[in-house]
């Protein structure tokens, strides 16, 4: 169980990577605008916070656990923003966790949402997905995907298509 924790625990923290440091291609430079389809906004994190609580039987690692993080989103050493995350455990099976991921990336010129289920095995997540699934702002009404890199600074590109 430990050793699942600690990957599913990597898989968030790479998850969190989602609010990280903005290594941007047309992000910066279309902030006073509304993004467009085919922005491409990459980053890394800065861990802020990172707390759990289990929701489910018992205080181990199992289905209902909760891991609550916020982050500061970095570029170039200069910080862009910064975001809020929740990884809940929905299943743990012999080798593996799936958590429910979800995601707020907070920009100066708006908001963007994403969401997805990761599965994590003992090695960890591996790089995986998650949905844009709408924002604020600049990124009203947003769709796409973001990739998420684990790694101790964990890498994302949000890929929007709308």
């Amino acid at each position: 169980m430990t050793t699942i924790r600690l990957r599913t625990a990597a898989a968030a923290l790479a998850v969190a990577a989602i609010g990280g440091t903005i290594a941007v291609t047309t992000e910066m430079a279309a902030e006073a605008a509304p993004a467009s389809a085919g922005t491409t906004i990459s980053f890394t994190e800065t861990n802020i916070s990172d707390r759990t609580f289990n929701l489910g039987s018992g205080h181990a690692f199992a289905v209902g656990y909760v891991e609550l993080v916020a982050n500061k989103l970095m570029h170039g050493g200069k910080q862009v923003g910064h975001d809020g995350e929740s990884y809940t455990v929905t299943r743990l099976g012999a080798g593996s966790a799936d958590e429910l991921v979800s995601a707020v990336e907070a920009f100066a010129r708006g908001q963007i949402d994403l969401t997805g289920l990761v599965t994590s095995t003992p090695s960890g997540p591996g790089t995986f997905r998650l949905a844009v699934t709408g924002g604020t702002g600049n990124y009203q009404d947003a769709q796409g995907y973001a990739t998420v890199v684990p790694a101790s600074a964990p890498r994302v590109t949000i890929h929007l298509t709308r």
